[in-house]
């Protein structure tokens, strides 16, 4: 009986792991595909100065957990701290809305059905992330309730 629970619950765990290791690996290829795809001859000023807003979140979201401890796989370790201002304070992922937002932004350089539908794929993609990380952070952090009611999970939440 014991013993049957026990290995369940392994399986089920490498399962969800491998889950995760292909999402991020559909993100890193999906992500790809759209910066690959772009024309960047001559190159697109008006699309890379759109996607600024999203590098500058991104990359603040770095700083402020520090890159020696970002992570691309969704579970939490021992390490992982609760970060709830600058970025963090705008929206919940801040990292993953800085990822969609540059690559929108290139969506139409050229425009294309098939990037815009790997577009919607890796939102689909970042969601499903988001929403396992989420439930290893809500078990991590009590308050972790509290601040998903007053900041959005992958858009900042308006206040009326």
């Amino acid at each position: 009986g014991c013993s049957i629970r026990a290995l369940s619950h392994i399986l089920e765990s490498k399962a969800v792991s491998l889950l995760m290791w292909t999402l991020v690996f559909a993100q890193f290829v999906l992500a790809g595909a759209i910066v690959l795809s772009t024309d960047w001859s001559p190159a697109p000023y008006g699309s890379l100065l759109a996607s600024l807003p999203g590098v500058v979140l991104a990359v603040s979201a770095w700083f402020q957990i520090g890159l020696n401890k970002i992570r691309v796989h969704p579970e939490t370790t021992d390490d992982t701290e609760l970060k709830t201002d600058r970025a963090f304070g705008l929206v919940r992922h801040p990292m993953y809305t800085g990822l969609l937002w540059f690559t929108a932004a290139l969506l139409l350089e050229p425009p294309q059905l098939v990037r815009t539908v790997c577009w919607i794929v890796l939102l689909v993609v970042l969601y499903i992330k988001s929403a396992y990380e989420e439930s290893s952070l809500r078990e991590r952090f009590p308050e972790y309730g509290e601040y998903c009611k007053n900041v959005g999970r992958l858009l900042p939440k308006v206040p009326f």
